[in-house]
């Protein structure tokens, strides 16, 4: 039986991990104080934002990889 692949716009799954995705990268839930934490000079909220930047780079790559239907697109460029 073969499984049939859904268009990614279709399946409201990758969406919303793009949504929690796209929260995070908003550093609106980091506390507001006088003094950043800094690690080795870089404030905490610009490293979290680095590090999801890195995630939605993977999580565009998965859904990419694994969920968008390109058989359709490669059997017209044959025709």
């Amino acid at each position: 039986m073969e499984q049939k692949t859904r268009e990614p716009i279709r399946n409201y799954k990758i969406w919303l991990g793009f949504l929690i995705i796209f929260i995070l990268l908003t550093p609106w839930y980091f506390p507001s104080a006088e003094e950043p934490v800094l690690i080795y000079g870089v404030p905490l909220w610009a490293l979290v934002i680095i590090g999801v930047t890195v995630l939605l780079s993977l999580y565009i790559t998965y859904v990419i990889r694994y969920h968008w239907d390109i058989e359709d697109e490669e059997s017209e460029e044959e025709k």
